[in-house]
Formats: C-alpha cells, structure tokens, sequence
C-alpha cells in the first residue's frame, strides 16, 4: 500500500513539473470542455481557442496550431490529469 501511495505521488509530482514547463513555454492544451466535448487552449488562457466534438479532432487541430507555433501540444485526460506522451 505505501509503495503504491509513493508511486501517485511521483506521478503527480511529475505531472505538475511538466504542466508548469509548458505553460511558460507557451504550450496548447487540449482538455475537457465544461460543456462537454473537448477544447484547445493555449496555457494560461481564459477562453479556448476552438471546441470540437471529439478529441481527435482537438488533437489534430493543437498539433497544426503548436506546430506552427514553434510549440508543444499538451493533452489532458476526461478527469484533466495529463495524459503521457505517446
């Protein structure tokens, strides 16, 4: 039990340290919308930047936007925790 507690709080630790190094370097988000559906925003933004219905399409769209961007694509699960790199 405290070996699988010790692991959550690794991952969590891991996830705060890369969720703040991409919102300085300007990364995008793509996240859960409140409304439902998925949105793309760029770190530290109040509004998304488009909402779409599913997340692939949110994908496709970020990775266009950050590309041209000179930037990173973040992705969030439904619960907003990170999602690990592919």
């Amino acid at each position: 039990m405290a070996v699988q507690k010790k692991e959550a709080e690794v991952e969590n630790a891991e996830e705060q340290k890369a969720e703040t190094a991409q919102k300085r370097n300007g990364a995008y988000f793509v996240s859960p919308h409140p409304d439902g559906g998925w949105q793309v925003k760029k770190a530290n933004a109040q509004k998304a930047l488009k909402k779409f219905k599913t997340k692939a399409e949110a994908e496709a769209y970020a990775k266009q936007v950050a590309s041209n961007q000179g930037t990173t694509v973040v992705r969030q699960k439904k619960d907003g925790k990170i999602q690990k790199k592919r």
